[in-house]
């Protein structure tokens, strides 16, 4: 079992950033932070199976839950100030979750949109622990922010995509998959949503292959042990 707070995140233009902190009764010092898609949403099955891991080996998890595509004016805001928003919201969140703890470790899931949000925390975030890991799900790969901030990385990293996924680029995963501390899954037909169209037991298999890597990937790697 879990507690649930709410923390108070002022993000872009004032805006309260909707969130979630989640902390088991065994908690490992380990911070996992949501930071979902545009329209994928800390509800659906990429991070709902990420957030019930995370609470089983012990680690706090903050939902981010900006729900941008319920937001009249963050769709009709020009492109910059869009992914400033998105920044903006992301740095906040983080700054928020780090001040409540001291924790020893953080990992960062994004999907799709939040990769860009993941890439820029490395990056410029607030300071965090030196232990810090990052799960890429369907990173947005044709952006040259999420490409280098991806590369740039030296932490554990999980990459996952498909195939039919628009970004994908199967020679950049090939030297992911090579590259040492990084699990780079590629599964074959898999769309944008991690889902085969028209093939609902491929697209649960799909999930699984997901599943399986996360269970591989957490519990944290700060050298704690499970909870």
């Amino acid at each position: 079992m879990a507690t649930a707070t709410t923390l108070d995140i002022v993000g872009h233009r004032g805006l309260q950033v909707p969130n979630r902190l989640l902390r088991p009764h065994a908690a490992i010092d380990h911070l996992v932070v949501l930071l979902p898609g545009y329209g994928y949403t800390c509800d659906m099955p990429l991070f709902y199976y990420a957030e019930n891991w995370a609470l089983e080996v012990g680690a706090d998890v903050l939902r981010v839950e900006y729900a941008y595509s319920r937001m009249p004016d963050y769709a009709v805001a020009p492109e910059p100030e869009q992914r400033r928003w998105l920044l903006t919201d992301a740095e906040s969140a983080m700054g928020a979750a780090l001040a409540e703890h001291p924790y020893r470790g953080v990992t960062l899931v994004g999907k799709s949109l939040g990769t860009a949000a993941v890439a820029h925390l490395l990056a410029d975030g607030p300071a965090a622990p030196a232990s810090r890991s990052a799960a890429w799900l369907t990173p947005m790969l044709a952006e040259a922010t999420v490409r280098d901030g991806l590369l740039a990385f030296a932490g554990p990293s999980l990459v996952v995509i498909g195939t039919a996924d628009p970004h994908h680029d199967p020679a950049l995963f090939a030297d992911l998959a090579a590259r040492p501390g990084t699990d780079a899954v590629v599964v074959d037909g898999a769309d944008h949503g991690l889902d085969i169209p028209g093939d609902p037991v491929a697209s649960v298999q799909a999930l699984g292959r997901y599943v399986a890597a996360l269970v591989r990937f957490l519990p944290p790697h700060d050298g704690r042990p499970m909870a």
